[in-house]
């Protein structure tokens, strides 16, 4: 009687400290990750979002930039960013503690479209051109991109790669009337075309 008394009573304490083990065991193996991201200027960035390996959402910045994701420790910590008229960014966590603050600043469309035009003044159109893929990664209207790289193939030399380009980034203007530095690139870039023809004319 009193063995049985014994089991009964042991059986609930038994059962609660497994649980108990358990829960333990599953908070252990988790780790918290915080980030922060913001502009250039150190501005916070909100509504950022952090995507991961199966390009799922898991965290959104709040409006201080702040992010934090709750991962499994054996889990990769390889995570992606991404906000339109932002650039996309690579978080890798794999390297940095759970109580250590990953800091990332970001450009926005206004400061990758500063990048691109000062490569251009350089010269520099290889890096020019990697700008243009972050543009892209950044969801920046296509007709805004196809203009960029009409501009970059002007400056290469290729007028009539430049002149298509221009003519899509035409066709997929939302805009009723173009712009005065539009108006006046596209002058350029007929007349270049021209000068071109006339100088293949006379060589034949």
């Amino acid at each position: 009687m009193k063995r049985n008394l014994m089991l009964k009573t042991l059986c609930p304490i038994l059962c609660i400290l497994l649980a108990s083990c358990a829960t333990t065991n599953s908070i252990s193996n988790k780790k918290s990750l915080h980030g922060m991201v913001s502009d250039l200027r150190g501005e916070p960035v909100a509504n950022y979002s952090i995507l991961d390996q199966n390009k799922k959402v898991v965290a959104t910045t709040d409006e201080r930039g702040f992010f934090c994701i709750e991962v499994n420790r054996s889990c990769k910590k390889e995570f992606t960013g991404s906000k339109e008229k932002w650039e996309s960014a690579r978080f890798n966590f794999a390297n940095i503690p759970a109580n250590r603050l990953y800091l990332l600043q970001i450009k926005s469309a206004k400061d990758l479209k500063d990048e691109f035009e000062n490569f251009l003044s350089q010269g520099n159109y290889y890096q020019a051109e990697k700008t243009l893929l972050k543009c892209r990664e950044a969801s920046i209207k296509e007709e805004k991109l196809n203009l960029y790289e009409s501009i970059l193939a002007y400056k290469q030399g290729d007028f009539a790669r430049a002149k298509n380009l221009l003519l899509a980034a035409k066709e997929k203007s939302s805009a009723k009337e173009e712009s005065p530095e539009t108006c006046k690139y596209e002058e350029a870039l007929n007349s270049k075309i021209q000068n071109t023809n006339q100088e293949k004319g006379e060589s034949k």
